[in-house]
């Protein structure tokens, strides 16, 4: 399990570098285009966009990944340490039913799009596949969001997020 947990964590970072380099690359040769030889590329701002979509999502699940997620730390800090561990089960558990929400809608919003043949204006690229980013997102947000939700029923959160601080 922990091999396939750095698998998708290390495709995760790759993908999310590789969007923010060529990213930049666009946007930067865009803009040399448009100052220096006065015609930009009319692609390039809605390819950036997409690919901003995607570094988003895949960002939340790292984010969810490495615990930085917005939490209910003050009411959890001040409370009887078993209080504290349900409020932290509660919290996971929460986060969990909404990456289930987003990946149902996510799935339904991303096939309906498909079926209709939507493209974007510029790229003239199909919208399923910037609409997939939602619920591929949310499925990897919710299987970190299950990892910490299992780990702290276990005892084993702290235990875990030291070793990822060392490793």
């Amino acid at each position: 399990m922990r091999k396939l947990d750095r698998l998708i964590s290390r495709a995760e970072e790759v993908l999310i570098g590789l969007l923010i380099l060529s990213a930049s690359f666009i946007l930067f040769a865009n803009v040399i285009a448009r100052y220096v030889f006065n015609d930009g590329f009319s692609w390039a701002e809605e390819l950036v966009r997409y690919q901003i979509v995607w570094m988003v999502l895949l960002g939340a699940s790292v984010a969810a990944r490495q615990g930085i997620h917005i939490g209910i730390d003050i009411l959890r800090r001040f409370s009887p340490p078993l209080m504290a561990k349900w409020i932290e089960l509660l919290v996971h558990a929460v986060s969990i039913a909404f990456c289930l929400f987003l990946v149902v809608y996510g799935i339904q919003l991303t096939e309906q799009t498909h079926r209709f043949g939507q493209v974007s204006s510029a790229l003239q690229a199909p919208m399923w596949i910037v609409q997939l980013a939602i619920p591929v997102g949310a499925l990897l947000m919710g299987i970190r969001f299950t990892q910490h939700f299992f780990r702290t029923l276990l005892g084993r959160e702290q235990a875990s997020a030291h070793l990822d601080q060392i490793g």
